[in-house]
């Protein structure tokens, strides 16, 4: 009887020992390390990335990007700029410093320029960062190393808003561990947006984006589409989605009351503007015959923080 009691004592510590190893173990080892962040899963232009851990060394492909990686506290982690161009005045600042790798984003950078500044991660403001002749396929990318984001106003085949800018200022800021932040600077900027009162009338507006031969327009894919909606005006080539040109006897029949003039390093608003008033085809068109040219930075026609700003010029230029 002794040694049956004496048994049963010995296989209960042996168990007791094996629940302590099978379930202690696995959670102690958790506890060793509290801090590792869970990985986060985002959906861009529709397709779903993983990053396994925060990115550490960034990539902003251009000025609009730059600014949100700026404006999310992630200087210390911006390894490389494209074009950054005329920045906001809060974004210059903490600028100064970071390693520009290219001056200018069309063409876009090729991978090797990209690729020197060693980075994890590329927030794209084009979609043309990820063609053949630059980065390339983001599937692929990842597989490298270098995951990416472009921002969802600028996705292919998509019908940009104001509201595309929101959601990439959220999934940015949860990927780079500031989601409080990110949430101040939608705050802010949807407020800026909220602000602008639309003119009476509905005006109608051609979006000139360059061009002598014909004109280039944005399309009404773009985000300049739905800052003219929401100032109140209306786009004379809704039909045109995505950027193109279109002939001047098309512009003159659809005679549109103001003419927003895309000021751009390689065809500056000055010289736009005195194309477009000695033109004699199109001297006739309300717009020219009245001189209602409303001048914005093409920075300000794209995703980013400067909507709030773009809708102000936008019906001052409507309003006269």
């Amino acid at each position: 009887m002794r040694r049956s009691i004496a048994a049963l004592a010995v296989a209960a510590l042996a168990a007791l020992a094996g629940t302590a190893g099978c379930g202690g173990g696995e959670p102690a080892q958790q506890a060793a390390r509290p801090d590792e962040p869970a990985p986060i899963e985002v959906t861009n232009c529709g397709a779903k990335y993983r990053f396994d851990s925060p990115p550490k060394r960034i990539v902003a492909s251009s000025t609009i990007a730059t600014e949100i990686v700026l404006a999310l506290g992630a200087r210390d982690r911006l390894v490389g700029a494209v074009a950054p161009g005329e920045l906001l005045p809060e974004a210059a600042a903490a600028f100064k410093g970071v390693n520009i790798i290219a001056e200018s984003a069309f063409p876009p950078p090729s991978k090797e320029t990209v690729f020197a500044a060693n980075p994890d991660f590329v927030v794209s403001g084009y979609p043309d960062d990820f063609g053949p002749k630059a980065l390339g396929d983001r599937a692929r990318l990842r597989q490298e190393g270098v995951n990416s984001y472009l921002l969802s106003g600028n996705c292919p085949d998509h019908k940009a808003t104001v509201e595309d800018s929101y959601t990439d200022i959220r999934e940015l800021g949860r990927l780079l561990g500031a989601p409080a932040k990110a949430e101040e600077l939608v705050a802010k900027l949807s407020a800026e947006v909220d602000a602008v009162k639309p003119v009476g009338g509905t005006p109608t507006v051609f979006d000139y984006a360059s061009g002598m031969e014909k004109a280039a327009t944005a399309g009404s894919n773009g985000l300049l589409d739905d800052l003219i909606r929401r100032a109140g005006g209306k786009n004379v080539f809704p039909e045109v989605t995505s950027y193109s040109q279109i002939s001047w006897e098309e512009l003159v029949k659809r005679d549109p009351d103001a003419i927003v003039v895309e000021d751009q390093a390689f065809e500056p608003a000055a010289k736009a503007i005195a194309f477009l008033t000695s033109y004699e085809p199109i001297k006739n068109v309300t717009a020219v015959k009245e001189k209602r040219f409303i001048v914005i930075p093409v920075n300000d026609t794209q995703p980013g923080l400067r909507s709030g700003r773009a809708l102000r010029t936008l019906v001052a230029g409507l309003a006269r």
